[in-house]
Protein backbone atom coordinates (compact mmCIF):
# COMPACT_ATOMS: atom_id res chain seq x y z
CA UNK A 1 0.00 0.00 0.00
CA UNK A 2 1.10 3.57 -0.64
CA UNK A 3 2.80 5.54 2.11
CA UNK A 4 2.05 8.78 0.29
CA UNK A 5 0.22 11.37 2.39
CA UNK A 6 -3.55 11.24 2.04
CA UNK A 7 -3.81 14.75 0.59
CA UNK A 8 -7.49 14.37 -0.33
CA UNK A 9 -8.56 13.64 3.26
CA UNK A 10 -9.08 16.85 5.25
CA UNK A 11 -9.77 15.29 8.66
CA UNK A 12 -6.77 15.24 10.98
CA UNK A 13 -7.85 12.19 12.96
CA UNK A 14 -9.49 8.87 12.26
CA UNK A 15 -11.93 9.52 15.11
CA UNK A 16 -13.30 12.57 13.30
CA UNK A 17 -14.13 10.38 10.29
CA UNK A 18 -15.36 7.40 12.29
CA UNK A 19 -17.92 9.63 14.04
CA UNK A 20 -19.76 9.71 10.69
CA UNK A 21 -20.70 6.00 10.59
CA UNK A 22 -21.23 3.06 12.98
CA UNK A 23 -18.23 0.97 13.98
CA UNK A 24 -18.05 -2.56 15.29
CA UNK A 25 -16.41 -3.13 18.66
CA UNK A 26 -13.46 -4.83 16.92
CA UNK A 27 -12.87 -1.85 14.64
CA UNK A 28 -13.31 0.70 17.44
CA UNK A 29 -10.63 -1.16 19.43
CA UNK A 30 -8.10 -0.49 16.65
CA UNK A 31 -8.37 3.28 17.03
CA UNK A 32 -5.94 5.05 19.32
CA UNK A 33 -6.26 8.60 20.64
CA UNK A 34 -5.14 11.10 18.02
CA UNK A 35 -4.58 8.40 15.39
CA UNK A 36 -4.39 9.80 11.88
CA UNK A 37 -6.34 8.43 8.91
CA UNK A 38 -3.44 6.52 7.31
CA UNK A 39 -2.32 4.71 10.49
CA UNK A 40 -5.95 3.76 11.10
CA UNK A 41 -6.28 2.37 7.56
CA UNK A 42 -3.02 0.47 8.09
CA UNK A 43 -4.47 -1.01 11.31
CA UNK A 44 -7.67 -1.98 9.47
CA UNK A 45 -5.68 -3.64 6.70
CA UNK A 46 -3.45 -5.50 9.16
CA UNK A 47 -6.56 -6.96 10.81
CA UNK A 48 -8.27 -7.66 7.44
CA UNK A 49 -11.12 -5.28 8.30
CA UNK A 50 -11.67 -4.43 4.64
CA UNK A 51 -15.38 -3.63 4.91
CA UNK A 52 -14.55 -1.10 7.63
CA UNK A 53 -11.83 0.26 5.36
CA UNK A 54 -14.38 0.77 2.59
CA UNK A 55 -16.74 2.55 5.00
CA UNK A 56 -13.91 4.67 6.36
CA UNK A 57 -12.67 5.80 2.94
CA UNK A 58 -16.17 6.56 1.66
CA UNK A 59 -16.68 8.85 4.64
CA UNK A 60 -13.15 10.31 4.62
CA UNK A 61 -12.89 11.32 0.98
CA UNK A 62 -14.61 14.42 -0.38
CA UNK A 63 -17.74 13.44 -2.37
CA UNK A 64 -16.16 13.96 -5.79
CA UNK A 65 -13.13 11.79 -5.01
CA UNK A 66 -15.24 9.18 -3.23
CA UNK A 67 -17.53 8.93 -6.24
CA UNK A 68 -14.53 8.63 -8.54
CA UNK A 69 -13.25 5.76 -6.39
CA UNK A 70 -16.68 4.11 -6.58
CA UNK A 71 -16.68 4.45 -10.37
CA UNK A 72 -13.20 2.91 -10.59
CA UNK A 73 -14.41 -0.04 -8.50
CA UNK A 74 -17.52 -0.33 -10.72
CA UNK A 75 -15.35 -0.36 -13.85
CA UNK A 76 -13.12 -3.06 -12.37
CA UNK A 77 -16.08 -5.18 -11.28
CA UNK A 78 -18.34 -4.80 -14.28
CA UNK A 79 -16.09 -3.88 -17.19
CA UNK A 80 -17.60 -2.29 -20.25
CA UNK A 81 -20.41 -4.81 -20.73
CA UNK A 82 -23.41 -3.39 -18.90
CA UNK A 83 -27.12 -2.89 -19.28
CA UNK A 84 -28.32 0.37 -20.80
CA UNK A 85 -29.73 1.51 -17.45
CA UNK A 86 -26.35 0.94 -15.76
CA UNK A 87 -24.54 2.81 -18.53
CA UNK A 88 -26.89 5.78 -18.19
CA UNK A 89 -26.50 5.77 -14.40
CA UNK A 90 -22.70 5.59 -14.35
CA UNK A 91 -22.57 8.23 -17.09
CA UNK A 92 -24.70 10.52 -14.90
CA UNK A 93 -22.35 9.93 -11.95
CA UNK A 94 -19.30 10.73 -14.10
CA UNK A 95 -21.00 13.84 -15.49
CA UNK A 96 -21.47 15.13 -11.94
CA UNK A 97 -17.79 14.43 -11.17
CA UNK A 98 -16.68 16.33 -14.26
CA UNK A 99 -19.02 19.26 -13.64
CA UNK A 100 -20.26 19.16 -10.04
CA UNK A 101 -23.31 21.35 -9.61
CA UNK A 102 -27.06 21.34 -9.27
CA UNK A 103 -27.70 20.64 -12.97
CA UNK A 104 -25.62 17.46 -13.16
CA UNK A 105 -26.68 16.46 -9.64
CA UNK A 106 -30.36 16.73 -10.54
CA UNK A 107 -29.79 14.93 -13.81
CA UNK A 108 -28.47 11.89 -11.91
CA UNK A 109 -31.79 11.14 -10.19
CA UNK A 110 -33.72 9.59 -13.09
CA UNK A 111 -30.92 7.23 -14.25
CA UNK A 112 -30.23 6.31 -10.60
CA UNK A 113 -33.85 5.29 -10.11
CA UNK A 114 -33.99 3.51 -13.48
CA UNK A 115 -30.92 1.39 -12.68
CA UNK A 116 -32.21 0.78 -9.16
CA UNK A 117 -30.73 0.25 -5.71
CA UNK A 118 -29.50 -3.26 -6.55
CA UNK A 119 -27.21 -1.83 -9.23
CA UNK A 120 -23.72 -0.54 -8.46
CA UNK A 121 -24.17 2.11 -11.16
CA UNK A 122 -27.60 3.04 -9.81
CA UNK A 123 -26.19 3.52 -6.31
CA UNK A 124 -23.33 5.64 -7.67
CA UNK A 125 -25.74 7.87 -9.60
CA UNK A 126 -27.88 8.21 -6.47
CA UNK A 127 -24.75 9.20 -4.54
CA UNK A 128 -24.15 11.98 -7.08
CA UNK A 129 -27.74 13.12 -6.54
CA UNK A 130 -27.21 13.06 -2.76
CA UNK A 131 -24.21 15.43 -2.86
CA UNK A 132 -26.28 18.60 -2.65
CA UNK A 133 -27.79 20.39 0.29
CA UNK A 134 -31.32 19.26 -0.50
CA UNK A 135 -33.70 17.54 -2.87
CA UNK A 136 -36.23 19.46 -4.90
CA UNK A 137 -39.73 18.82 -3.60
CA UNK A 138 -42.53 19.24 -6.17
CA UNK A 139 -44.67 22.14 -5.02
CA UNK A 140 -42.90 22.43 -1.70
CA UNK A 141 -39.69 23.35 0.05
CA UNK A 142 -36.40 21.61 -0.51
CA UNK A 143 -35.95 18.45 1.56
CA UNK A 144 -32.50 18.35 3.22
CA UNK A 145 -30.17 15.52 2.29
CA UNK A 146 -29.33 13.42 5.37
CA UNK A 147 -25.74 13.93 6.56
CA UNK A 148 -23.25 11.66 4.79
CA UNK A 149 -25.95 10.13 2.55
CA UNK A 150 -23.63 10.21 -0.46
CA UNK A 151 -20.81 8.59 1.56
CA UNK A 152 -23.13 5.80 2.71
CA UNK A 153 -24.26 5.20 -0.86
CA UNK A 154 -20.70 5.13 -2.16
CA UNK A 155 -19.67 2.65 0.55
CA UNK A 156 -22.64 0.46 -0.38
CA UNK A 157 -21.76 0.67 -4.09
CA UNK A 158 -18.14 -0.34 -3.46
CA UNK A 159 -19.19 -3.22 -1.18
CA UNK A 160 -21.70 -4.39 -3.81
CA UNK A 161 -19.03 -4.12 -6.53
CA UNK A 162 -16.90 -6.53 -4.47
CA UNK A 163 -19.59 -9.19 -4.84
CA UNK A 164 -19.45 -8.99 -8.64
CA UNK A 165 -16.08 -10.73 -8.70
CA UNK A 166 -15.38 -14.42 -8.39
CA UNK A 167 -16.95 -15.48 -5.04
CA UNK A 168 -13.70 -17.13 -4.02
CA UNK A 169 -11.93 -13.76 -4.44
CA UNK A 170 -14.34 -11.39 -2.66
CA UNK A 171 -11.98 -10.80 0.28
CA UNK A 172 -9.10 -10.15 -2.10
CA UNK A 173 -11.30 -7.75 -4.07
CA UNK A 174 -12.29 -5.89 -0.89
CA UNK A 175 -8.62 -5.47 -0.05
CA UNK A 176 -7.74 -4.22 -3.53
CA UNK A 177 -10.62 -1.71 -3.46
CA UNK A 178 -9.39 -0.32 -0.13
CA UNK A 179 -5.91 -0.02 -1.64
CA UNK A 180 -7.40 1.73 -4.67
CA UNK A 181 -9.25 4.12 -2.32
CA UNK A 182 -6.00 4.90 -0.51
CA UNK A 183 -4.47 5.73 -3.90
CA UNK A 184 -7.35 8.10 -4.63
CA UNK A 185 -6.92 9.64 -1.15
CA UNK A 186 -3.23 10.15 -1.91
CA UNK A 187 -4.12 11.94 -5.14
CA UNK A 188 -2.59 9.24 -7.33
CA UNK A 189 -5.64 8.38 -9.42
CA UNK A 190 -7.52 11.62 -9.98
Amino acid sequence: MSNAPLVKIEAATAAEICARFPLTREVRALMQDGMGPLPFIDALMAQKQYIAGIEFLAHALPPREALWWGCLCFQHACGSEMAAADKAAVTAAVQWMLRPGDTTRGAAKVPAEAAGPASVAGILAMAAYQTGPGFASPGGPSVPVPPFAAARSIANAVKLACTKSDPARIIETQKSYVELGVGVAAGLFM
